[in-house]
């Protein structure tokens, strides 16, 4: 916690490209966390799943494709 300032100095700065694929019943990480990103990076996208914390056991194919278009669309 003590450099989230860095982190989000250098997401403000950089503007890199963001993805999140996140659980809405998650209980660790709370889905107000990837919409805080919002902040950080306006064009963010951010794609909150009817998962909990291990989404990737639940939705590996749907994080799949949102990973493999989301690297297409910006050029990896």
């Amino acid at each position: 916690m003590a450099r989230h300032p860095d982190f989000q100095a250098y997401l403000h700065s950089h503007r890199p490209p963001f993805l999140a694929a996140w659980g809405r019943n998650d209980a660790h990480f709370l889905p107000a966390g990837a919409e805080a990103r919002r902040r950080d990076l306006p064009n963010a996208e951010v794609h909150p799943l009817d998962t909990g914390h291990f989404a990737l056991e639940t939705h590996a194919l749907e994080i799949g494709t949102l990973m493999r278009d989301f690297l297409e669309r910006h050029g990896f």
